[in-house]
Formats: structure tokens, C-alpha cells, sequence
């Protein structure tokens, strides 16, 4: 069993060698992607479920159940995003992708 001093020497060392994870996808994806989940969760007849529809945006439900959350808490900062950019089209997203997966060329994100 390693001794309290050594532990704490890896720990200090650990933390300064630290560095932020590399995101999953750009950060404009990661926009329109809030944008038209938000466009779901205000629509009035909601057409598909949240599943398909994070199906159909290529995300998990679990991050559109999270998305969801924070717009019930704060949906301010969502009104605003839609006020400065407009809505978002599927044209938008795909052309996001695009530069997410040029991104993904050249080391700048996670790997899979």
C-alpha cells in the first residue's frame, strides 16, 4: 500500500498535467442540435417521440432528456439563442456536420 506522501505527489502531479477532454462533436452542431430540440419541445402537437426524434437528430435521449431539463429551468437563454440565430433547418445541421467531421479529420475531437 502506497504511503499518504506518495499518494499526494501522484495526485499533484496528475492534476497539473490535467487537461480539458476534447469535445464529441463542434460546437455549432452542438447548437442547432439545442435549437431543434427546443423547436420539439414548444411545438404543440408533438409529432414524434422524444426517442425518435433524438433518433433522428443522431443523439442519445438521454442528452435531449438533459437539453429538456435546463430549457424547463432557464428557458430564457433558449429564447435568445433562437432570437440571434433564427430557426434551425436540417440543411443547417448538415452543414455542421460537415465541419464536425472535418474537425474529426484532423484530430480536433474524441475518437469514437
Amino acid at each position: 500500500m502506497p504511503s499518504y506522501e506518495s499518494s499526494m505527489r501522484n495526485l499533484a502531479k496528475a492534476k497539473a498535467r490535467w487537461r480539458p477532454p476534447r469535445p464529441w462533436r463542434s460546437v455549432e452542431e452542438s447548437r442547432i442540435i439545442s435549437r431543434l430540440v427546443y423547436l420539439w419541445f414548444t411545438c404543440r402537437d408533438r409529432g414524434p417521440s422524444a426517442r425518435e426524434w433524438a433518433r433522428r437528430l443522431g443523439i442519445s435521449h438521454t442528452w435531449m432528456q438533459k437539453l429538456i431539463r435546463q430549457f424547463r429551468a432557464d428557458p430564457s437563454q433558449m429564447i435568445r439563442e433562437v432570437r440571434l440565430f433564427g430557426l434551425p433547418t436540417f440543411a443547417q445541421l448538415a452543414r455542421a456536420r460537415e465541419f464536425t467531421r472535418r474537425m474529426n479529420e484532423n484530430g480536433e475531437l474524441r475518437g469514437s
